[in-house]
């Protein structure tokens, strides 16, 4: 083995987080063509540490960036507590880099604490941003503890199996509420995010296990040599490091996502699907009975001299107005039925499956059940009523062939108010 080999040799080792102890060059004095180089893996914590810390750093930087740019979306809490909890792992991992210069208090007390309270306060953040229920009492109660028995195996009965047996408890315990909020979470629109975060943190769950059982059987000699499994868990913490906050970014991205859809696609008043969503449903139905050669109903419905409301009431009555009757009309369809404002005071419902195009019997318990409801808001009862045009959609039908047929028939309707009209 030449000189720049062995060089090469104690380079890897050090970037690769391995003691520089590992490479052993025996030199043969008796014959100088033989060389034995024994290696032996024994990772650094220190250097694994300071990958994760810097990990969390730089996702940490990622997370601020994205509570600046959403700083003015007051829903939009948890953002900056998480941005807090990634802070508090990465500087609990850098002062484990200092454990042969700094006191216990510091590299042990003080750094476990800040690992626990950057777990704790990822779960309030996850929480915040859902919206789900929390408990800050739970997570002080869990650092009190943990942070009384460090306290205790470091000044009173120094004892580093124990002290590694109760950090790993205390996380543990994160992890469970962890996983607990993750479980409520992925069953809401934000499912892809959170299951993400959900199975890394299961994964993280196990691996303690596995960790605390590798403590009991094998306790560690120092607080720089670990055990292969000590090792694996160090650095699953740094693939760890990823999912949590990659997948809490991710879910941050979602929602925005999710936002601006619905922005787009809903009514802001009413909650029904606006004209863009109810013209792209309509495209589609209109394709499935191309498909399919079947047919669907269209009910073009309008308000009977709903600007006497507005002129009489004010305009904050006949937004309520709107907003009862848009709630009637979703009470009285079915599930795969579609009712849109179409503008101001209009409404398109789309019936699909309607044998022969029969909607008539729908559209009259509608205007029925409208003309028999009472409004009142604001110290203003009155009633209204509503005309319907109905038209019938088959497979050679377009959409401004159906609209228009809807919109003769609605015009008829008008003539007389409070009627069912339908399209010849």
């Amino acid at each position: 083995m030449t000189e720049s080999q062995i060089r090469a040799c104690f380079s890897t080792q050090f970037i690769l987080g391995i003691s520089p102890y590992s490479c052993l060059y025996v030199y043969d004095m008796m014959d100088r063509q033989r060389f034995l180089m024994l290696t032996v893996f024994s990772f650094d914590v220190r250097i694994i540490a300071l990958f994760v810390a810097m990990t969390f750093f730089v996702q940490g930087t990622v997370i601020a960036a994205q509570a600046f740019l959403i700083r003015d979306l007051r829903q939009y809490q948890g953002v900056s507590t998480a941005l807090i909890a990634n802070l508090c792992v990465a500087v609990g991992l850098m002062l484990r880099l200092f454990m042969d210069g700094l006191p216990n208090f510091l590299t042990t007390i003080l750094s476990n604490t800040l690992l626990l309270t950057g777990s704790g306060l990822f779960y309030i953040a996850l929480s915040q941003f859902t919206g789900f229920a929390y408990s800050k009492s739970l997570v002080i109660g869990i650092i009190a503890v943990a942070l009384s028995f460090l306290v205790y195996f470091t000044y009173w009965d120094d004892d580093l199996r124990m002290r590694m047996i109760t950090f790993s408890l205390g996380s543990m315990a994160m992890v469970f509420i962890l996983i607990v909020q993750l479980w409520r979470t992925q069953k809401t629109s934000l499912r892809f995010s959170a299951n993400l975060m959900l199975v890394s943190f299961i994964v993280h769950g196990i691996f303690l296990m596995v960790r605390i059982i590798s403590l009991v059987l094998d306790p560690p000699q120092d607080t720089l040599s670990i055990t292969p499994v000590q090792s694996a868990t160090y650095l699953l913490s740094f693939a760890i490091s990823f999912f949590w906050s990659s997948g809490f970014i991710l879910m941050v991205s979602q929602r925005l996502r999710n936002d601006l859809m619905e922005v787009a696609t809903i009514d802001v008043l009413t909650r029904l699907p606006n004209r863009r969503a109810t013209q792209d449903f309509l495209e589609k139905e209109l394709s499935r009975a191309q498909r399919s050669e079947s047919e669907f109903s269209v009910l073009l419905i309008d308000i009977d001299n709903f600007k006497q409301v507005n002129d009489r009431w004010g305009h904050s009555v006949g937004d309520h107005a709107l907003v009862k009757t848009a709630s009637i009309f979703q009470s009285m369809i079915r599930k795969q039925d579609w009712v849109g404002r179409w503008g101001g005071e209009e409404f398109l419902m789309i019936v699909p499956g309607s044998p022969h195009c029969d909607a008539e019997p729908l559209a009259e318990r509608i205007r029925s059940e409208i003309a028999n409801s009472e409004y009142s808001n604001s110290g203003a009862s009155f009633g209204i009523t509503i005309s319907i045009g109905v038209a019938c959609a088959d497979r050679t039908s377009t959409a401004d062939e159906i609209l228009k047929k809807a919109d003769d028939a609605l015009y008829r309707a008008k003539v007389t108010k409070n009627t069912v009209s339908a399209a010849n």
